[in-house]
């Protein structure tokens, strides 16, 4: 394995991961970058550039920094607001942008 092709690829995975949670923010479609950032990291598995497990850590990484909290922390919080408001038919929660509901 090439040291430089390695790091390369992961500064690039790092900017893709960054693009997708600055997206996400901002209450946009990731899909699309989703799937390059998914063809990505399969490329890299076959090419032996990353592990399963380091790719899993940069992700969280980098969520911390968008976020300031990590995945698990943010999406049940997140899920349960929305189901109390769903359950009790606060539909105002859903007046407010997303980007706002996730701070």
């Amino acid at each position: 394995m090439n040291y430089a092709q390695r790091e390369l690829f992961l500064i690039a995975l790092k900017q893709q991961f960054t693009d997708i949670f600055n997206t996400s923010k901002a209450s946009k479609d990731t899909a699309e970058l989703r799937f390059r950032a998914q063809g990505f990291v399969h490329a890299g598995e076959l090419l032996e550039l990353c592990s399963r497990a380091e790719v899993k850590q940069l992700m969280e990484d980098v969520h911390k920094d968008v976020f300031g909290i990590s995945v698990a922390e943010r999406k049940p919080k997140e899920y349960d607001r929305r189901q109390q408001a769903l359950k009790l038919g606060d539909y105002d929660y859903f007046d407010e942008p997303a980007f706002n509901r996730l701070r």
